[in-house]
């Protein structure tokens, strides 16, 4: 089985450097791995026991499994382990090896090889494979990255041209953060799915549809009671309509009914002027002689 775990959980802590400048990018990454190393290199020091805490939880599983698991001798090393009805195995402590090649594949001691273990007198931690001991991970994390100096420190080299990055051509498009998947892939993606949600219309508050494919009125059109003019309302009326039936109070129009009436022209006032003609004294004179 082909497995890219590793690279994937790289590509996880790299995630805040990759859009960044190719520069910036490396020395982010660096510290990274810088800072990474001394935290797994101090851990390693506090543990306790010649295992990692992990293994040792899972090889303590193992033991309380192994509890109901009967070994029988079948010459030199090899061993015969039944374990209840039909379940038999064979367990060959040369080879570190059991047929449930769970031992074979993990590197710990499975729960039909740790009885026969016990029958030798011989402890279980010497039969994990090396690479899950203490001693183990702390030379994996013996090396360490060497810090270095800011840009302000480095020497300069006025001698020499300064480098000049590519020509560069942009694609067309939005450039993409996600890497591009194979058919054979899981697809996933952070959209939720809305299969299962009932959607309740803002427009008429009816679930089953939205606003945009509402076909109903505003809010099922509820008559809103408004305060008229020259209206009596319930409390206002006289004492014998009050004694006898009660009045319906007037309601406000429809939505339907305000657009559907006839809007009557808008009257302007008249802006007609009259201009009276007064003569001059000119005109006064000849109109006497």
């Amino acid at each position: 089985m082909l497995m890219n775990n590793l690279s994937e959980s790289f590509n996880k802590m790299i995630l805040e450097a990759r859009g960044k400048p190719i520069l910036t990018m490396m020395e982010t990454v660096r510290t990274k791995i810088m800072l990474l190393i001394v935290k797994k290199k101090e851990e390693a020091d506090k543990w306790k026991g010649t295992l990692c805490p992990k293994i040792k939880k899972k090889l303590d599983v193992n033991i309380r499994d192994s509890l109901r698991c009967v070994p029988s001798h079948a010459g030199g090393d090899k061993y015969q382990v039944e374990c209840g009805p039909g379940s038999q195995h064979v367990v060959d402590l040369v080879q570190n090896s059991c047929s449930c090649r769970n031992w074979d594949l993990t590197g710990i001691p499975c729960m039909h090889a740790l009885p026969v273990i016990h029958v030798k007198n011989e402890f279980p931690d010497t039969y994990v494979q090396t690479w899950h001991t203490k001693q183990t991970q702390i030379q994996i994390y013996f090396n360490f990255v060497s810090p270095v100096r800011g840009p302000k420190q480095w020497a300069s080299l006025s001698n020499m041209l300064p480098i000049l990055p590519p020509p560069l051509r942009r694609p067309p498009g939005r450039p993409t953060k996600v890497r591009r998947k194979e058919p054979d892939e899981q697809q996933t993606t952070k959209r939720l799915s809305k299969r299962g949600v009932e959607m309740r219309c803002s427009k008429c508050k009816i679930i089953g549809h939205n606003k945009r494919s509402c076909k109903g009125e505003v809010d099922q059109n509820i008559p809103v009671k408004r305060h008229q003019v020259g209206v009596r309302t319930q409390q206002e009326a006289t004492p014998s309509q009050q004694e006898g039936t009660p009045t319906q109070l007037p309601t406000a129009p429809t939505h339907q009914e305000a657009a559907s009436r006839q809007k009557l022209p808008l009257k302007r006032k008249s802006t007609t002027t009259t201009v009276k003609w007064m003569p001059s004294t000119q005109e006064s004179s000849m109109t006497d002689h």
